[in-house]
């Protein structure tokens, strides 16, 4: 009650409005069925009506709905996004926008309708003296102006989801109200654009990897449920309603739409007479592809590749067969104009959108495939693909067998027409000419396989394709059994940096006996391994001579990275050369005491959070409140949005990379619970037990007071002093020694050195090392190991992909801009 009592308050104009709007619903009996004729000069705005002088109407229209389930709708969307808007606009400025909003929105839906009346567009031109109802544009629109206030990540997913779901439902519904709110969040979008240049803040956004899947993934979800939308609604007349054609409905042939249309063709003439799939189960071969982009929706959201190709896959299929209904229009013969203007032209136009939508998802997706990692695991994936196989070969020769017992080959034309029975029967959305009077004179099994097969193989699919993509993450990966083994070796011995080993996607080579391996990513002929070999620190000669000789078998180039100089015996004598891409830093916590002048600024900020009733609180990730987890992912989309290039992987660990029960995670929250910063420790194995902790991710909120970092370290050196000795602030890459002074390196050193001067703007490495030189700690140098200088172009190419896996041409052109600079 309390915390309904403060919502109120908080919100007086949203509960006055959703009040209103009940008590006007209930009165008028709108909620049901729409308002009575009685009611509609104030219930609906419309063209006819304004010119008529009834100017209220724009506003009193706010207040009503057409039916139950729009009303559902509408007080669902008063409450979550007017609230939203009033919690960050206040009461006047939400007043302001929700009421000024449904002027702009009206005009706006006005003006596109008389245009498309001139133009003589056989859609929106039948909406010019409709009468609008409802609150929606104006909802719409003041969220989305609200939005240039919220914080980066929410206001990006808020941004997403409402004009991903405007555009649905224009698509696929196309009644006036759905318009309308497309409009509304169109103009809640340039409000809410001048909003932030009025502050200085408008930018484009870059975002983490996680949260570009978490966006495609709704983005994919939202429009998956297309086809259903039309099927459930009444009367869809928006462009993609044709798909419930396509995904819900045999196709027509040719001669079908002659037949029914005649001479004379526009959009209306596809509503032919439903012809559905047979047996009380073909609904569910109907939505096969609903379903099975719901379920990679979810596996994008996870990272997996497969999901995101089967993804496109669909999509293809989709703009191909839509691709049918256009050639079925183009050729049909030119018809005469009918007495509303509506013509074949018109029609064409807006089959086009039919092809267009599908295919700017599919570009979509592949244009952000770099962000979708995680394979599953080859045996399962054997497995899956045998299961499935078998199940559709087996249900196929069965039918054929009882096809040619009954005579197929004289009754359907040959074997040409046991193929058209059999693509009828498996897929879900049928070739055009496929229609055969498949109940005529069968017999009762090849009746029921041909009722239930395509059904029951579907769902073995579908089942298959939701343990590939759903099952074991975070375990599976390129490699769930090399991966768990690897987890078992990095706990026997390792570098500071080898638990990043354990992390997508890299793959592993064992030595002969299993007691070490070997983490790499193969890019191109490169074999780019992170950190030195896993496993008892007394076999590593031996592991690291076996993956050179394995490299040196299957013609690829080792490129051994962040590696200390314990190697460079072994690999100096086989003509290695190395060279310097990072400074570890390591602090001597046992006994360390912040006194001094030099730890002046660490005592700052101990004082500056007790003071502000900061605390660090430690935890697993997957054991901290979902609120601070929330927020923990707050504070790194704002921090992906102030960087001009994508998010950094390989021996840079994300918000993924948080969520493992082994990594320590410490977040500076204050006595409210609002998380401030945050760091995350990656344990050091010998003999298994923890010797040492590695700072892996770092991450502050943008007004977060000033050393909340200083303050999560020092935070960290109290809390691990008690159980190690020493810990890693990990290695600051492509910064230089503080002790090389003015000298200048050569030959690929300097090469990396101007690459670190270049990146400095974009990801300040110099002055993350600048910072952690505060603690005074002690440096070790980090190298690459490397054969033949012939093949720095290749390796520099596989760095580039392993850090910046989602780099694309023009983030490459603008780093390029900057080395030149």
């Amino acid at each position: 009650m309390r915390l309904t009592a403060r919502h109120l308050r908080a919100t007086p104009l949203t509960t006055a409005v959703l009040i209103l709007f009940a008590a006007v619903s209930i009165v008028s009996g709108s909620f049901l069925s729409g308002p009575p004729e009685a009611w509609l000069p104030v219930a609906g705005v419309s063209l006819p009506g304004l010119r008529s002088g009834q100017w209220w109407s724009l506003w009193t229209s706010l207040f009503f709905t057409t039916n139950a389930l729009a009303f559902a709708a509408a007080v669902l969307m008063i409450l979550f996004l007017l609230g939203i808007a009033e919690r960050y606009l206040g009461f006047l400025r939400t007043a302001v926008m929700f009421f000024g909003s449904q002027f702009a929105c009206v005009a706006a839906f006005l003006t596109v309708t008389q245009v498309a009346r001139v133009a003589d567009d056989g859609w929106l031109s039948r909406m010019v003296d409709q009468r609008l109802i409802g609150p929606y544009g104006a909802l719409i629109a003041t969220a989305l102006a609200a939005s240039a206030l919220m914080p980066t990540l929410w206001q990006r997913r808020l941004r997403t989801a409402a004009l991903s779901v405007a555009i649905l439902l224009v698509l696929y519904i196309g009644h006036p109200e759905t318009v309308v709110g497309l409009l509304g969040a169109l103009i809640g979008l340039a409000a809410g654009w001048w909003m932030q240049s009025t502050h200085g803040h408008l930018h484009l956004h870059r975002s983490t990897g996680r949260e570009v899947r978490n966006l495609l993934a709704l983005t994919m979800a939202i429009f998956a449920v297309g086809p259903i939308l039309t099927a459930a609604a009444k009367s869809p007349s928006g462009p993609l309603a044709l798909l419930r054609d396509v995904i819900l409905n045999p196709l027509p042939t040719l001669s079908q739409l002659e037949e029914s249309c005649g001479g004379t063709i526009d959009v209306a003439c596809l509503d032919l007479g439903r012809q559905g799939y047979t047996g009380p189960l073909g609904l569910a071969l109907a939505v096969v592809p609903v379903v099975l982009l719901l379920i990679c929706a979810d596996g994008m959201r996870r990272g997996r590749r497969l999901a995101l190709g089967i993804a496109i896959a669909v999509q293809l299929v989709v703009v191909g067969l839509s691709a049918v209904y256009l050639g079925l229009f183009a050729r049909m013969p030119l018809p005469v104009v009918r007495p509303h203007g509506s013509t074949l032209g018109s029609a064409v136009a807006h089959v086009i959108p039919l092809v267009l939508v599908p295919l700017a998802l599919a570009v979509l997706l592949f244009a952000y495939r770099g962000h979708f990692r995680v394979r599953s695991s080859g045996a399962l994936t054997r497995r899956v693909f045998w299961l499935v196989g078998l199940t559709g070969g087996g249900l196929a020769l069965l039918y054929s067998v009882a096809w040619f017992a009954a005579g197929g080959m004289t009754r359907d034309g040959g074997l040409l027409g046991l193929g058209a029975e059999l693509a009828r029967q498996y897929l879900p959305v049928p070739l055009p000419g496929v229609y055969r009077k498949v109940f005529a004179e069968r017999d009762a099994l090849e009746v029921f396989l041909f009722s239930y097969s395509g059904t029951f193989f579907w769902l073995v699919a579908l089942l298959g394709v939701w343990i590939l993509l759903l099952r074991g993450h975070h375990a599976g990966g390129l490699d769930h059994e090399g991966r768990d083994h690897a987890r078992a070796l990095v706990k026997k011995g390792g570098d500071s940096l080898s638990w990043m080993a354990l992390w997508e996607p890299n793959k592993y080579w064992f030595n002969q006996q299993g007691t070490g391996c070997v983490a790499y990513q193969q890019h191109g002929h490169v074999a780019l391994t992170l950190a030195g070999p896993l496993g008892n620190p007394a076999h590593r000669a031996v592991t690291i001579q076996g993956f050179l000789e394995y490299c040196s078998q299957h013609a690829l180039v080792p490129c051994l990275y962040s590696c200390t100089d314990e190697l460079w015996p072994l690999l100096k004598g086989r003509g290695f050369r190395r060279v310097p891409v990072a400074q570890e830093t390591r602090l001597m916590v046992k006994g360390l005491e912040f006194r001094g002048k030099e730890w002046q600024n660490v005592r700052t900020a101990l004082n500056r959070a007790g003071k502000m009733g900061i605390a660090p609180v430690w935890g697993r990730y997957g054991e901290l409140s979902h609120s601070i987890r929330t927020q923990i992912t707050e504070v790194s989309e704002e921090w992906a949005a102030q960087k001009r290039v994508p998010e950094m992987g390989f021996t840079l660990g994300g918000l993924d990379e948080l969520d493992d029960p082994d990594v320590l995670v410490c977040a500076a929250v204050d006595e409210e619970g609002l998380v401030y910063g945050v760091t995350s420790w990656l344990p050091v194995y010998s003999n298994g037990e923890v010797v040492s902790w590695t700072l892996d991710f770092m991450r502050r909120r943008g007004d977060g007071f000033p050393g909340v970092m200083e303050f999560l370290i020092a935070s960290a050196i109290l809390h691990l002093r008690t159980s190690v000795e020493v810990i890693s602030l990990s290695g600051s890459p492509l910064a230089r020694d503080q002790e090389d002074g003015d000298q200048r390196p050569e030959g690929l050193a300097g090469i990396l050195d101007v690459v670190g001067q270049a990146l400095e703007p974009v990801y300040g490495f110099r002055s993350l090392a600048s910072f952690k030189s505060r603690f005074k700690p002690d440096y070790r140098t980090l190298y690459m190991y490397y054969q033949d200088p012939l093949d720095l172009p290749a390796m520099g190419r596989a760095l580039t992909r392993a850090y910046l896996p989602g780099l694309s041409v023009r983030h490459s052109a603008r780093l390029l801009r900057s080395l030149v600079g």
